[in-house]
């Protein structure tokens, strides 16, 4: 029997791909540049840019609705200005008048915005891609507190600098007018950023205890509506009380609206305002310990041990 020739064993075959990587010849920007970048993708991704458009319904209807009041408001301004008749109507076209008109549509846009910004990145576990580069922990809260205060204060601050700019031009001398009133321009600015900072980190707070972001948002409108609820009915209930107004500390809008008063004087028979009495000062203070607070068990929840 003939023995089968010996086979010479097949050889491996292999290919080498050039894929022609380029090594990166551009400015590195290193830990600032990270941080204004990951301030800039999180606006964009609260704002749903470069996302479908139903991410963009929800920021736009907002937006409008924000519109609104002023763009009423600056039409009674020139009507009844017009007509010599604004003194009855100086309350309702007041800045703490537009403050209170938008305080449900700053608190929606907050728990809308919020967890986009933080729930994604803890459901998708992509934390460790981020602490792994340029910025650490703290850099990252830094970034998105930054990114809501700054997409807060659009709804703030932006629309009550164009109600400051509506006053003035209805008035006869509308330059002068600015020059006049410039420093009310200042405190409308100030009074927008401390209200985007308290919203904005305490929605940013919420939404680091869950990775879900319906959860969140439901919190934080729960949360607005539940405390303000109670705060008001405890102060209403225990009136006879002194160490009743303490209550109102809970109440985010009249916190807001007593700053406002001390800014503009321009509340008339708020009963929660006058029963909270407190100066500006301390208005101030209050407004800065929320978002303290906030800050500091946002920054918590990103120790080093929670790296998902």
């Amino acid at each position: 029997m003939q023995a089968n020739p010996v086979q010479e064993p097949t050889a491996r075959y292999g290919e080498v791909f050039d894929r022609g990587y380029a090594h990166y010849e551009g400015q590195r920007r290193g830990r600032r540049g990270a941080i204004t970048s990951l301030i800039g993708y999180s606006m964009k991704r609260a704002m749903g840019i470069r996302k479908s458009w139903t991410a963009k319904v929800m920021p736009f209807i907002l937006y409008v609705a924000a519109t609104i009041p002023l763009i009423v408001m600056i039409g009674v301004l020139a009507v009844f200005r017009s007509m010599g008749d604004l003194a009855e109507f100086g309350s309702f076209v007041s800045y703490s008048a537009y403050y209170g008109a938008i305080f449900s549509m700053v608190g929606l846009f907050v728990a809308i915005c919020a967890p986009e910004m933080i729930c994604v990145d803890r459901h998708e576990r992509t934390l460790p891609l981020y602490f792994s580069r340029a910025i650490n922990r703290g850099d990252y809260v830094l970034a998105k507190i930054v990114a809501m205060t700054l997409l807060a204060m659009t709804m703030t601050a932006l629309p009550a600098a164009l109600l400051w700019l509506g006053r003035q031009l209805t008035e006869p001398k509308a330059r002068q007018a600015m020059v006049d009133n410039f420093p009310d321009l200042i405190r409308v600015l100030i009074l927008g950023l401390l209200t985007s900072l308290m919203f904005g980190t305490i929605g940013l707070m919420i939404s680091s205890l869950t990775n879900r972001k319906g959860v969140a948002i439901a919190i934080i409108l729960i949360g607005f509506m539940v405390v303000t609820g109670i705060s008001q009915g405890l102060s209403i209930t225990l009136d006879e009380y002194s160490w009743s107004r303490w209550f109102l500390l809970g109440d985010l809008n009249t916190l807001v609206t007593s700053l406002s008063n001390h800014f503009f004087h321009d509340v008339n028979n708020n009963q929660f305002v006058e029963h909270l009495n407190l100066g500006r000062t301390e208005c101030i203070l209050v407004i800065l310990g929320y978002a303290l607070v906030a800050s500091l068990i946002l920054r918590w929840r990103y120790a080093p041990r929670d790296d998902v």
